[in-house]
């Protein structure tokens, strides 16, 4: 469910990215960041060549969103959902790490590019829903 912008891509409300930026340009896996625009970035990380990254402002990203995102952007190595206020489903969560796509908030996804598999990596309360559910 898109955000303030109903027109795809749900890119963030203000059009700022400059909270993303500064934390992938302090991240010691970070080699350069690349703005393409509408919230698209090339990132290259020090051991990945190159990672696309969407940033999004949705409500709630399900796969409904995410296999819209695909259609329309093509491939993408993550999504990063931009606002305290939104969120993902972790059925997107669990479809996204099953196709090597990461699928974060902007800390998940700080914490994740220490690893080589950034789309495995799980937060504390994932690991207990999918434990708890037997997703994994």
């Amino acid at each position: 469910m898109p955000a303030h912008n109903k027109e795809f891509p749900w890119m963030s409300y203000y059009g700022n990215y400059k909270f993303f930026e500064d934390r992938m340009l302090s991240h010691s896996k970070v080699y350069n960041i690349r703005n393409i625009g509408d919230g698209f970035y090339d990132i290259k990380l020090i051991d990945i060549e190159k990672l696309r990254v969407f940033i999004c402002e949705c409500y709630s990203f399900g796969l409904a969103e995410y296999y819209e995102s695909m259609e329309k952007l093509g491939e993408l190595g993550a999504v990063i959902i931009n606002s305290n206020w939104c969120g993902y489903s972790m059925e997107a969560k669990l479809h996204c790490r099953e196709h090597k796509v990461g699928l974060f908030d902007i800390s998940g996804f700080m914490a994740a590019l220490n690893m080589k598999n950034f789309w495995e990596y799980l937060t504390k309360q994932e690991k207990e829903y999918f434990k708890n559910n037997e997703g994994l």
